[in-house]
């Protein structure tokens, strides 16, 4: 009884060292070999695709992984040359039309203060003329501090713009830098992938090699209903503004939905960065019905956005609403904003390790063969 005692404290406490062990991999990983970490990832998408080419056509497998990761690198150069080719002729258009544009804009706001801001003004020196001197202090000088605060606001808006575009640009190098590592561990993991998994494989016990195909089977299923749920989603999304924009009377209904429908795949922003410069424009041009047109649509777009992501994620992966809502609250609360990305993260990852039965296994590990005794 004693002896069997001491072997599950010993089980317990392998259990913990290899929870330690693989907490401190992964910090490692994540923090100081993370070109690798993305190296590994890319080299994951890549394995299907090197497989069905060694398979097929009897390639040998470094050129399979050297055509594959050249075609990735070609097709992700001709999208950056796209984008950039698009962002120059965007600008070349500005440069002819945003003179006009800046001037509309100024006669409107010309017109508005005029109209509005002015009469509000002399209705407030109306006012205030009617004060006694201190009153009169009071009311200036509640002017001035909002006033001060308007500009200290625009002043940092404008500060955290450059220092944003500063550190963008000085991260360039180091982007590249990592890029190019990862490339280069996604190319030699692709290559020895099947002699890593043989090296692996034998050196663990089979019960182990079984649990983590188990994992990694129900990872790659959550990961597929994770994308697929996005997807729909987008499409959600792209419809709802092509029948908004077509009710509005929008001109290129469908390509605009097709862009704002993409962009939705952006953290963060998502649809609002089209939605908010095109509100704010037709506001100050003047065109108050799309402006109130693009308002209402952008409000059902954000009410749809928010009330179909819990079904439709819970029916593709898998998990119930009310648990994905309370991850994403919890990850939110913890990390901010950039918890409501980890925290899908987060859901296929204990998905995945609930349904392969770790915590069965590790259970019936530390209980030992003779549990029932």
């Amino acid at each position: 009884m004693r002896n069997s005692i001491y072997q599950r404290l010993i089980r317990s406490c392998t259990v913990i060292f290899c929870l330690l062990f693989l907490v401190l991999l992964i910090y490692v990983l994540t923090v100081y070999l993370y070109p690798f970490l993305i190296g590994l990832f890319i080299s994951l998408l890549f394995l299907p695709a090197v497989n069905f080419i060694e398979n097929t056509f009897g390639w040998k497998r470094s050129s399979a992984v050297f055509l594959v990761i050249l075609t990735f690198v070609l097709s992700f150069s001709a999208i950056i040359t796209l984008l950039v080719a698009e962002i120059v002729a965007g600008l070349s258009y500005l440069k002819k039309e945003l003179p006009n544009y800046i001037h509309d804009g100024i006669e409107h706001i010309h017109g508005w203060f005029d109209t509005f801001i002015i009469p509000m003004y002399e209705g407030v020196l109306t006012f205030t003329s009617q004060l006694n001197p201190e009153q009169k202090s009071t009311v200036h000088q509640s002017l001035e501090n909002i006033l001060s605060q308007l500009s200290s606001q625009m002043s940092t808006i404008v500060q955290h713009t450059l220092n944003g575009l500063a550190d963008f640009l000085l991260s360039l190098p180091n982007t590249i830098t990592v890029f190019f590592f990862a490339l280069l561990g996604a190319f030699f993991i692709t290559k020895d992938w099947p002699i890593m998994v043989q090296w692996i494989e034998y050196r663990l016990p089979k019960r182990l090699n079984n649990l983590i195909s188990k994992v990694t089977f129900q990872w790659k299923q959550a990961i597929i209903g994770y994308v697929f749920a996005q997807l729909t989603l987008v499409s959600m999304t792209g419809i709802i503004v092509l029948i908004g924009l077509l009710i509005i009377g929008v001109e290129y209904a469908m390509t605009t939905a097709l862009l704002i429908a993409l962009v939705d795949l952006f953290p963060y922003l998502g649809t609002g960065l089209i939605f908010f410069p095109w509100i704010i424009y037709a506001f100050i041009t003047g065109n108050w019905w799309l402006s109130i047109g693009l308002s209402i649509l952008y409000a059902i777009v954000i009410i749809q956005r928010q009330l179909a992501e819990p079904k439709v994620m819970s029916k593709h992966m898998g998990i119930p609403p009310l648990a994905l809502l309370v991850t994403l609250f919890a990850c939110y609360q913890f990390l901010g904003v950039l918890g409501l990305l980890i925290g899908p993260a987060i859901l296929i990852f204990g998905q995945s390790i609930l349904k392969a039965g770790v915590f069965d296994e590790v259970y019936s590990y530390i209980k030992g063969p003779n549990h029932n005794s």
